[in-house]
């Protein structure tokens, strides 16, 4: 009795699926050096015998999308409340009226991440982490969410900025439907 109630709670096709995503998140998203530093301190607080229990335990949280009561969700990520910046990796959607969208001519194709996108907008331009909103990454292009106020000066920055061996198109991005 008390199996046929776990594999009720259990739905071991969606749990695959959630790993395979958690891997290829922490394969092509993830910043190496802090992982690192988590997983120094993952090493120090729990004991050797502990640890499968715990990575265990973290992905059933995962796969079950609960939330220990100390986080919050904002865009679908978790963030402690306590913490006043956004991380570097941590997408924060911005309100539509107050935000655009750009167009960057480099994606996947040229191994771009979201945070070397936020990196490359910080670094030329007076944009700060919290004017940058939800960034998509496809193939060959990439969309970018920016606060309104900055949008045209990030235009003017970055277009015709040679980054990757690239010469980067940056406007704005056409409405949704014309894509």
């Amino acid at each position: 009795m008390k199996e046929t109630k776990i594999q009720a709670r259990f739905d071991k096709e969606k749990a695959g699926k959630n790993l395979k995503a958690i891997l290829d998140k922490m394969r092509d998203e993830t910043d190496l050096a802090m992982l690192g530093e988590y997983r120094k301190l993952y090493k120090k607080e729990i004991s050797i015998f502990r640890r499968s229990w715990a990575a265990a335990w973290l992905f059933m949280y995962y796969d079950r999308k609960e939330i220990p009561p100390h986080f919050s969700v904002k865009g679908g990520k978790k963030r402690a409340k306590e913490e006043k910046t956004p991380a570097p990796d941590v997408e924060i959607a911005l309100p539509e009226e107050e935000s655009k969208r750009l167009f960057i001519s480099i994606g996947k194709n040229r191994r771009l991440y979201p945070r070397e996108v936020i990196s490359l907008i910080i670094s030329k331009t007076s944009a700060s982490r919290e004017d940058i909103g939800i960034i998509r990454i496809l193939d060959n292009y990439s969309f970018v969410q920016v606060r309104d106020t900055k949008a045209e000066e990030i235009i003017k920055t970055l277009n015709g900025v040679r980054f990757r061996g690239r010469t980067l198109a940056v406007n704005y991005a056409k409405p949704r439907a014309e894509e």
